[in-house]
């Protein structure tokens, strides 16, 4: 049975503000791949035992490929010795911290996962400048964007296009058939995938995939939820057909780590 990778949110630098969980699992660590935005005060939290190896990529410097971190969570994973492994990410880890990459490796290695979100560097930021995000008065949406992506489409495009956008819809329900109805009408197919996830971080959190289409009849969705409407909610459905198959017959076994060439 392969290890679990605890993929932990570092938050914005300062080590209390991290979660309760993501210190814990810190300390804990046998092994800590970390980003290079990681403060030094939250790798300092790590036991001097641990095997910290800095895996970060910054604009205009060498680094880790994204391919060789994939590669190295994998071995660790999977090498036979057991211990606790931790992908330390700065900022949450959900929020253009190349996660889906990391996931989609995982997965296809059959390595089992956790998420530990963290304060990302909006909520932070907003914090630092004494401001509020969403002011009611004022503000009914919020767009997170980012400068660069992997096709270097301009940010007008990015943000116009329905079909390249996330929606993270706070405080859905009831009327989950208006915002289906109201999604369709803007452009988005019926067949768009969606998370809804009730009670997140509790002791009785749920969540549940659907598709756009199946949004406006579903029932038993209990609040609080947040709705999240976009193609980034497709890797469930992937995943769940991938289960399906039978799994590929393995030639040959990881026996040395991979090299990160730094």
């Amino acid at each position: 049975m392969p290890n679990t990778i605890y993929i932990v949110g570092a938050g914005p630098g300062a080590a209390d503000l991290l979660t309760i969980r993501a210190a814990e699992l810190l300390r804990a660590a046998d092994v800590v791949l970390h980003d290079d935005l990681v403060s030094r005060e939250i790798v300092d939290l790590c036991s001097t035992s641990a095997q910290i190896v800095n895996v970060g990529k910054r604009c205009g410097r060498n680094g880790s490929s994204q391919e060789q971190i994939n590669a190295l969570m994998v071995w660790h994973a999977s090498d036979g010795v057991e211990r606790t492994i931790v992908r330390l990410k700065s900022g949450d880890p959900s929020i253009f911290g190349r996660l889906g990459e990391e996931l989609d490796a995982l997965r296809h290695a059959k390595i089992p996962f956790e998420i530990v979100p963290g304060i990302t560097a909006a909520s932070a930021a907003a914090a630092a400048a004494r401001v509020t995000l969403t002011d009611r008065r004022t503000a009914s949406a919020l767009v997170i964007v980012t400068a660069h992506n992997t096709r270097n489409e301009s940010r007008d495009r990015t943000i116009l296009d329905p079909a390249r956008s996330t929606y993270a819809i706070y405080m859905p329900g009831p009327d989950y058939r208006r915002i289906a109805r109201e999604f369709t009408e803007s452009g988005l197919d019926t067949s768009t995938p969606c998370a809804v996830v009730s009670n997140a971080g509790r002791a009785n959190e749920e969540t549940r995939f659907l598709e756009l289409g199946e949004l406006a009849s579903a029932s038993g969705i209990f609040p609080p939820a947040l709705l999240i409407v976009g193609e980034v909610a497709r890797d469930h459905f992937l995943a769940r057909r991938a289960e399906d198959q039978p799994p590929a017959i393995e030639g040959t076994s990881v026996t040395s780590s991979p090299s990160l060439n730094l």
